[in-house]
């Protein structure tokens, strides 16, 4: 059990420090998303300058991506446990940026591949060093509203990145959008240096540790039924995270024929509510937290699925304004697990093995849910796409990807390319059920792990 003050710290208010390191935090975080989210924004023009098909798309975000990103988070997490934390996120991120800039200039498919493989492995040590930093910093009731802060990366990101990229894209093009992105992380990397390390301050008045092995914490972490289940909950959203954010976009561009700076400004707005949806989750599981700690997943249960129903309700409608309002209250209820869903994996896990456990855990999400969900979707958007197009037009594989000369056979690929991109979201929308079920049954056995000195 842990000391009653890292139940409770006595404190109401952050000290400036705490205040200082989530601020810098929060700026990693969002360049680790803008890194992350700046190919599914730009995709159609990558699509078309590339000529490519759904499925690439989906593979690029996917397991291309995400397997590279999970696979490294557990060994960047097991390294942040023995090393200087701070300075270890300093360099990875230096690596994912600059890798990031040389996507733009990428001449085919496999090279593409080739760099972002590079950033999903460079960008998995985010998660598990951000969150053991902070997490030694604040006490438990504390960690709920810190975690969304530091989560709030993933909406504002989604600000950002459109305001920016988009922009730049559209005047320069694609390419210019990813060095430019890419620069501004390698010169954030800079000041993370100014961090303190917890550890090396903790060194003379704290227990010898004792080494443990891998597959021992993992042992410990999956027989708590409380994480089995966040992991399990994990990636059903990562599943319906992906699958759908990553054609959002895309879905906007063909479906209700937005510019890219239209999408792009509706995606802002969607950050700006995930923004208010990831402030009230962590907020709200703090307030309602009583012995146990139970609102942490039930929260994140109850988010899940309002956003499924909302989806489900956006991907129905025919106009714009009734299919945008829906998809931004989901922007709202997506992201209400942000803070709760990462704060509860560090109340669960011990103190010597948080980045650990935070690694293991983005396994769920990022290898399993964003290595089937966006896939998944390209795969059944292309499946849905061939089978709707005309066959007395001729292949659609073959016609639409490039552009058609006759305007008939436009107007025939940019409809069954729509209507085949909406029903394969419809069917990613699903994940999100799963994922409340699993939070939910988390939250029956959940309890913070406690120790006493």
């Amino acid at each position: 059990m842990i000391a009653t003050d890292q139940l409770d710290s006595g404190r109401r208010f952050w000290t400036p420090y705490q205040t200082g390191l989530v601020a810098m935090l929060l700026a990693v975080s969002i360049c680790n998303y803008m890194d992350r989210g700046i190919l599914p924004l730009l995709q159609e023009l990558i699509k078309a300058d590339l000529q490519l098909r759904d499925g690439d798309l989906g593979l690029l975000s996917g397991p291309f991506f995400a397997g590279f990103y999970a696979l490294s988070a557990i060994p960047m997490a097991r390294l942040s446990e023995h090393v200087n934390r701070v300075r270890l996120l300093a360099g990875i991120m230096a690596g994912w940026s600059a890798l990031t800039a040389l996507c733009g200039t990428a001449a085919n498919l496999t090279s593409l591949i080739a760099f972002r493989l590079g950033v999903g492995f460079a960008e998995g040590g985010c998660v598990p060093i951000s969150h053991s930093l902070l997490s030694d910093n604040f006490p438990i009731r504390q960690r709920g509203f810190a975690m969304a802060i530091l989560s709030a990366a993933q909406p504002a990101a989604a600000i950002i990145t459109p305001m920016l990229a988009a922009t730049i894209a559209t005047i320069w093009g694609w390419r210019a959008a990813f060095v430019v992105i890419g620069l501004c992380g390698v010169i954030l990397a800079i000041p993370v240096l100014a961090l303190r390390e917890p550890r090396e301050h903790r060194l003379a008045s704290s227990k010898p540790r004792v080494p443990t092995s891998l597959g021992a914490d993992v042992r410990w972490l999956f027989a708590n039924r409380a994480y089995r289940w966040l992991f399990v909950a994990g990636a059903f959203m990562g599943m319906g995270n992906g699958g759908v954010g990553v054609f959002l976009i895309s879905y906007m561009m063909r479906a209700h024929d937005r510019t890219l700076v239209e999408a792009g400004g509706m995606l802002g707005l969607l950050g700006a509510m995930g923004l208010l949806g990831t402030m009230v989750g962590g907020y709200a599981a703090d307030r309602l937290a009583g012995p146990r700690a139970r609102s942490y997943p039930l929260v994140c249960a109850a988010g899940a699925a309002a956003a499924g129903l909302l989806y489900l309700a956006a991907f129905a409608q025919s106009a714009w304004l009734p299919a945008i309002g829906l998809l931004l209250v989901a922007g709202i209820a997506t992201d209400l697990k942000n803070g709760p869903n990462f704060a509860a994996v560090q109340n669960i896990a011990l103190p010597r093995m948080r980045a650990t456990a935070a690694g293991i855990y983005m396994l769920g999400p990022t290898l399993i849910g964003f290595g089937i969900g966006p896939p998944l979707s390209g795969f059944l958007s292309d499946a849905f796409a061939s089978n709707l197009f005309p066959s007395t037009s001729g292949s659609f594989d073959a016609l639409c990807r490039v552009a058609p000369v006759a305007q008939d056979v436009a107007a025939a690929c940019g409809s069954a390319s729509a209507n085949g991109l909406t029903y394969a979201l419809t069917i990613a929308t699903l994940a999100y059920f799963g994922a409340a079920i699993a939070f939910y049954i988390s939250s029956r056995t959940f309890a913070p792990y406690v120790e006493t000195d």
